[in-house]
């Protein structure tokens, strides 16, 4: 999921912050900024502010991405 993003945005990798995680990241834009964290029980959770227009893009490109599978 991480290659579909980057392609439109910042992407800053961070350091994984609990051992049940696979990855953690932020993308980074001059309209906000949003963490994603994917667990190894398969859980993805997208964090920021629902109210802002940007996060609710990288949640629409999530799904996309999710429902291609082009995050395998």
């Amino acid at each position: 999921m991480k290659k579909g993003l980057q392609g439109d945005h910042v992407v800053s990798q961070y350091p994984s912050f609990h051992e049940s995680m696979y990855d953690s990241f932020e993308i980074i834009s001059l309209n906000g900024k949003v963490a994603i964290y994917y667990y190894k029980n398969g859980t993805l959770e997208v964090d920021g502010d629902d109210k802002n227009s940007f996060f609710r893009s990288i949640i629409r490109q999530v799904n996309k991405l999710v429902s291609r599978k082009e995050y395998l």
